[in-house]
């Protein structure tokens, strides 16, 4: 069985809301909603757990219901960080999925990922045990400590950038976040899976991304985007 874990417990600071980015509504629909689309249609995913602010929780039931959407199983709330919100997402499913069930993470906020990117995720994590969507670097990268000077560049052909879905199996995962929680590594605010995997001595491997993929809502000009790009399809429909 495939599993999505849809990341929702951002507060929506920087974009400057009222309410958390990710129930801003869009052409009349919350935005999570357009995420959770994506995983109820995908053939590749069985069921989902939504990892929410805990306040939204009853409302994001609701949307459920609303919208037809039965392969959400769970929802439950989220942490004060994305590491947080993570962890907690696995231990949650802790006696419901069996260690070979494939867990795949992404935002709720991320509503451009596809079936291609999916499968491929799917398919590195089953071959090679994880899989984080990534692709090449498009520009040079310099290296800077404080923020205003570098002494180092990244050349774009030897670097890519990491981004979501995140996937492995849930054994996998179950293991690694019980010990780096009873040990405190990589579960403060700027962790993610990729440096938990890291620092518990695992190798990341690269999975299929797109640069629609990688459009985030975060900033104001971001809900722009993303709103004109969802404004088109309607259109085109």
């Amino acid at each position: 069985m495939n599993i999505a874990i849809l990341l929702a417990g951002g507060s929506g600071q920087r974009l400057g809301m009222e309410l958390p980015k990710q129930f801003v509504k869009v052409l009349g629909k919350p935005f999570i909603v357009y995420a959770l689309e994506i995983y109820q249609k995908s053939k590749w995913i069985d069921a989902i757990e939504v990892v929410c602010v805990p306040e939204y929780i009853e409302y994001v039931w609701e949307l459920v219901n609303k919208y037809s959407l039965d392969k959400v199983q769970w929802i439950i709330p989220g942490g004060d960080s994305c590491q947080a919100s993570t962890t907690n997402g696995i231990f949650s499913l802790d006696g419901k999925l069996s260690d070979e069930d494939m867990i795949t993470v992404n935002m709720s906020t991320s509503v451009f990922v596809d079936d291609d990117i999916l499968e491929d995720s799917l398919n590195t994590a089953n071959k090679y045990g994880n899989a984080f969507a990534c692709m090449q670097c498009i520009y040079n990268c310099a290296e800077t400590f404080d923020g205003i000077s570098s002494k180092t560049i990244h050349f774009k052909e030897t670097h890519k950038t990491l981004n979501m879905p995140w996937t492995a199996s849930f054994g996998k995962l179950n293991k690694l976040y019980r010990e780096a929680y009873e040990k405190n590594i990589e579960m403060n605010s700027s962790s993610y899976m990729p440096t938990l995997f890291l620092a518990m001595g695992e190798t990341l491997y690269l999975s299929k991304d797109t640069s629609l993929n990688k459009l985030h809502v975060t900033t104001p000009e971001d809900l722009e985007i993303c709103t004109a790009i969802l404004e088109h399809r309607e259109r085109n429909l």
